[in-house]
């Protein structure tokens, strides 16, 4: 015992000492490159300044806060509260930092609740962390899937101490889990109840069934969410052999493209087939069944759920990406296939050197995302603040469209008010446009923008136009001329501001016509006076109101 004691503690410090390095892509960059990141981050904003009308004038005419119980509000709310205390691109590394440390020591946690001899096979879970919907930029999902296996764990090991203080604690920890996502909270409920009926026991009965009255407070939240109606069901349309290869190969994984990503995913998904191998061949030998084993028939649950279940439910979408997270998981603390003990410190070594060389890739692409979303922002500086922008896209990036609502990061240090703001356009996000909104005619600009785009319908809705990698010579950009002038450009950006001598436009952002160098008064463009902006139109809400990030997707 004195022996395997120093060894776990070793074990723990290499385990936490590289999860504190696994947060270091964030800050290696200025701006995070995620899809819908910037998006979060804005709309945090809005609720950190809602009130500071006299910078920020825009935010209360266009926005009001949610305060119904919807989940999704961990990331925008503890976002705007770092936000008393450091700017907004610093909250945002804070939360994503805090969202790595708390998914990591989950694992760690529920690992050890299970098995407390057998801890190594957590190392398992450091590719996890970096998940496609985490890249996605779906922090709310990605913080709820962090607070799961602590769920778990808490549950599991306080499971025979049903009192006071086990109730306040893994309520608290299951409303922290549903106001952060309702896929992860749902699953954690049932989870729970699979675990309760397979460790109940004849002798302990009576005080296992107290736990029926201390989670009953669980459902009034769901069921009060799913009587909103948010969203209806979206079939599946994946046939069964690429449900299977999805899985098979872990393309959760996989966020930036590139061969290595690629291979390290299916080495990984090939590493658990053998351990789960050897750790039933080992289970097999042995003549009862444990209550551990609940985690294995967990994970063969949830694997059906992720083949049977729809592509999207309750206003969510990428179901399926998101299910087949869990039965990976839920096979950690299983996972006993054993090993000698040189045999297990050399495995957690190897898994340490691999999530290592794993986190060198990813600080890679990090960096080089990163900085193509600066140079993507930087034809943006010279725009007015509190103009009323668009955002038109004639190039995406992929497999993660990391530039889609990059604009967010400018919006929200000049108080801009982004019609691509997808979240304000769904009921269950804290923020949201106002009922009285008039949106502009921005129908199919989303996935890919017409080059044939009419703007004069749009003129008393959009200040600031910013185009990237608009090609040269389309018909848009003769129109965008006749109602607009480029003040700026850099990288493929191009930033056109309304013009001020259009016929019935009042706008405190429109620019002075340019004028010939040869002729009369020739030099810069000067930004001429500011004159009162005009009061919105007011209407039917959802005119035109453009799609997801890429036409499909809405990040929670």
């Amino acid at each position: 015992m004195s022996e395997i004691r120093p060894q776990g503690q070793r074990l723990r410090l290499l385990f936490f000492a590289l999860a504190l390095l696994y947060v270091l892509p964030f800050w290696t960059v200025r701006y995070l490159p995620t899809v819908d990141g910037a998006c979060h981050t804005y709309n945090a904003w809005i609720i950190r300044q809602y009130g500071n009308v006299e910078q920020y004038p825009l935010f209360q005419q266009y926005y009001e806060i949610n305060t119904k119980p919807y989940p999704n509000w961990i990331s925008q709310g503890t976002m705007a509260l770092l936000m008393l205390a450091v700017p907004p691109i610093v909250a945002e590394k804070l939360l994503v930092s805090g969202y790595v440390l708390l998914f990591l020591g989950g694992v760690w946690y529920l690992a050890g609740a299970v098995r407390p001899e057998v801890r190594w096979p957590a190392f398992l879970a450091f590719p996890f962390a970096y998940h496609q919907l985490f890249q996605y930029g779906f922090y709310n999902f990605s913080v709820s899937l962090a607070l799961f296996p602590w769920v778990l764990g808490y549950w599991w090991r306080h499971r025979e101490e049903p009192g006071l203080g086990f109730a306040v604690r893994i309520n608290l920890l299951l409303w922290l889990c549903y106001f952060s996502h309702i896929l992860s909270f749902a699953l954690a409920l049932a989870a729970v109840g699979v675990l309760w009926l397979a460790t109940l026991r004849r002798e302990s009965w009576r005080r296992h069934l107290l736990h029926i009255p201390i989670l009953l407070p669980q459902v009034v939240l769901p069921i009060w969410f799913f009587l909103q109606k948010t969203g209806g069901e979206i079939p599946d349309r994946w046939p069964v052999r690429r449900l299977l290869r999805y899985f098979a190969n872990l393309q959760v994984l996989q966020t930036f493209g590139g061969g290595l990503q690629r291979w390290f995913a299916l080495g990984l998904a090939i590493l658990f087939l053998l351990l789960l191998v050897l750790t039933l061949g080992r289970h097999l030998r042995r003549p009862v069944v444990h209550q551990e084993d609940a985690f294995l028939l967990l994970a063969i649950l949830f694997f059906v759920l992720y083949i049977f279940s729809p592509q999207g439910l309750a206003g969510g979408s990428l179901l399926k990406p998101r299910l087949s997270l869990y039965p990976y998981l839920l096979l950690i603390p299983w996972l006993s296939p054993g090993f000698s003990g040189k045999v297990r410190k050399a495995a957690a070594a190897t898994l340490a050197l691999a999530a290592l060389l794993y986190l060198g890739n990813l600080t890679y692409w990090y960096r080089l995302r990163g900085g193509e979303v600066a140079q993507f922002l930087s034809a943006l500086e010279p725009i007015r603040p509190n103009a009323r922008i668009a955002t038109l896209l004639f190039e995406r990036t992929g497999p993660t469209d990391y530039l889609s609502h990059a604009i967010g990061y400018k919006a929200l240090e000049k108080g801009l008010v982004d019609w691509d703001n997808y979240e304000a356009k769904h009921s269950f996000f804290p923020t949201r446009f106002r009922g009285s909104v008039v949106f502009p005619d921005l129908t199919g600009m989303v996935a890919m923008p017409r080059p044939s785009l009419i703007l004069k319908p749009n003129l008393h809705y959009i200040d600031a136009v910013y185009t990237w990698k608009m090609p040269p010579g389309i018909l848009l950009r003769k129109r965008l001329k006749r109602s607009y002038q480029r003040v700026s450009e850099g990288f493929g950006g191009e930033l056109y501001e309304i013009r001020q001598d259009l016929p019935g436009i009042q706008s405190a952002h429109a620019r002075p016509p340019r004028r010939r160098r040869d002729g009369p008064g020739a030099g810069n463009p000067g930004r001429g006076p500011r004159q009162d902006r005009a009061r919105p139109r007011h209407g039917r809400p959802g005119r035109g109101q453009p799609d997801a990030p890429g036409g499909a997707v809405v990040g929670m």
